[in-house]
């Protein structure tokens, strides 16, 4: 908490996104990161040097998929020793987690591990066009919680996977692990097919209610309840402002440009970009846990809980 409100009084970024690569193995339809020209990639100084300039509370190491860098791990590590203090996760899809490499994750000093997960079965392996994916992940959540590790599975909450949301819940609680869910965006791929349509608002409401039971009785899910109960306002139409892209939640692509969130066009070299002479971004474009949540107001309940977990 000492670490948050110095974050907070200097006024520094909230989170860093890292991205180590665009590149991905796997094919996902609403994301387009596989189908880019392979871009130029900063190597692990320039990582750290970004860290230093921003001094955020916390930095999330990501890809297309982190671990086709080779040096993921020696980046992550450095990331983490930096001088001061800050919480480090990491978002895979899982395919690269064997055993050995799990635990040298885990050996970095890694303060969180997310896995995606958008089905609780082998239908993860069809959407992701990695046959095989969902049983590596069933093995290798457990067997990291068994250790100790924090993980988190990362669910994309859209109408395919709707009915499977608690399920998935409960495939996280079976493993060990917690659960985020966040709310679908066409922005990445101008994919509009995995949308709610109107008919699906009233089962979309009920599943939220049923996610926030099963977050009260279990406790692993990681989302606010103020974020689940705004869902709805968004897809129904409701434009929500106040976006903090750009000043609380910076993006930094692979080659070190400033992007103000992952589906935003890059603004800046990291170098020279200043989060607090930058003018907010307008865009209301999507409602995705990454802003839901910073924009969830902090309550003594919240305060309660982080202190609690």
């Amino acid at each position: 908490m000492v670490a948050l409100a110095e974050n907070r009084l200097r006024q520094d970024p909230l989170n860093i996104t890292l991205e180590l690569t665009r590149r991905c193995n796997a094919r996902c339809d609403y994301c387009n990161h596989w189908q880019e020209q392979r871009q130029a990639e900063q190597e692990l100084a320039e990582f750290v040097g970004i860290v230093a300039r921003f001094r955020p509370f916390s930095v999330t190491i990501c890809g297309g998929e982190p671990f086709l860098r080779r040096d993921a791990l020696e980046i992550i590590a450095a990331v983490k020793r930096a001088p001061g203090w800050r919480y480090v996760s990491i978002i895979t899809n899982g395919w690269f987690l064997t055993d050995e490499k799990a635990a040298r994750l885990v050996d970095t000093g890694i303060d969180q591990i997310n896995i995606s997960l958008n089905f609780p079965d082998e239908r993860q392996d069809v959407e992701r066009k990695l046959p095989g994916l969902y049983a590596r992940i069933a093995h290798i959540v457990p067997w990291l919680a068994a250790r100790g590790a924090n993980v988190q599975l990362n669910t994309i909450l859209m109408d395919d996977n709707l009915d499977d949301a608690v399920a998935i819940a409960e495939r996280a609680s079976e493993w060990g692990a917690q659960v985020t869910y966040t709310l679908y965006s066409e922005l990445p791929a101008d994919n509009h097919a995995h949308l709610f349509p109107p008919e699906r608002h009233a089962r979309l409401r009920q599943v939220l209610a049923a996610l926030t039971a099963y977050r009260r009785a279990h406790g692993n899910i990681a989302n606010t309840p103020w974020y689940f109960d705004t869902i709805p306002t968004y897809v129904g139409g409701t434009a929500i402002p106040d976006c903090t892209a750009g000043k609380q939640t910076l993006h930094v692509s692979p080659g070190g440009l400033v992007r103000p969130c992952a589906e935003l066009p890059p603004v800046e070299h990291w170098s020279t970009y200043d989060p607090r002479k930058v003018a907010p971004v307008t865009c209301t474009r999507c409602f995705q846990a990454c802003r839901g949540e910073v924009q969830a107001p902090i309550t003594i309940a919240r305060i309660v809980e982080t202190l609690r977990s």
